[in-house]
């Protein structure tokens, strides 16, 4: 079910999946939409609904990383007028100069095995293609322990089987699935879709197999 939506085709769009905890007040571009953005980027947007809601929000780079952009100052609006309560698949429609057309559509959760499993999405972002970043609010939230191996069920396990793929932590702390490339090359994943991964863990709470969900762009 959409809540607000007045889409055209011919318009570019990215698509997220809200989750409280990857957001403040602040709403992360994909940065594969960087090419669908004016040359000279706005500093300031206005986001819109079907409903006749106008939120007005800055655009700005985020510190420590060029290539993303970020729409801050407003987004905690958003969701407190939209009711947002988390898991909802979020698309946003840019006319090419700086206002967004904002649709909600159903609950990303329902694609889970387990509605109450840890689960995080994924943006492709061509240039970092060949690992998959866990974020630490999940090993944290959860309690999760990660071991050397981890094994990788996708839509394609049927045809050719799971993967198994190596865990890779870094000094800074920060979790990799090393070779996750594969994965986005097997199901020809592109920057338009959307990836939920949802954690399976044993009783030690130790993760064990990573399910890669697969939410086409529209």
């Amino acid at each position: 079910m959409k809540k607000g939506d007045s889409s055209d085709d011919r318009l570019p769009k990215f698509f997220k999946v809200y989750l409280p905890n990857d957001s403040g007040d602040d709403l992360e571009i994909p940065v594969s939409f960087n090419s669908c953005l004016p040359s000279s980027v706005p500093k300031s947007v206005t986001v819109t609904n079907i409903n006749g809601h106008v939120w007005k929000l800055k655009l700005k780079k985020l510190s420590g990383d060029p290539e993303k952009f970020s729409m801050v100052d407003g987004w905690k609006r958003i969701v407190k007028d939209e009711d947002l309560k988390g898991g909802e698949f979020l698309a946003f429609e840019f006319d090419g100069s700086r206002l967004f057309n904002f649709c909600v559509y159903g609950q990303a959760t329902q694609l889970l095995d387990d509605p109450d499993s840890p689960s995080f999405t994924v943006i492709l972002n061509p240039k970092k293609k060949s690992q998959l970043l866990i974020p630490s609010h999940i090993m944290k939230d959860y309690n999760l322990h990660f071991t050397e191996r981890i094994t990788i069920v996708d839509p394609l396990v049927p045809k050719f089987g799971t993967l198994e793929r190596k865990i890779k932590l870094q000094d800074n702390g920060c979790l990799f699935v090393k070779g996750f490339g594969s994965v986005f090359r097997r199901n020809n994943v592109k920057t338009t879709d959307t990836i939920i991964c949802e954690v399976k863990k044993n009783g030690n709470d130790v993760a064990h197999i990573l399910k890669v969900h697969i939410v086409r762009g529209l």
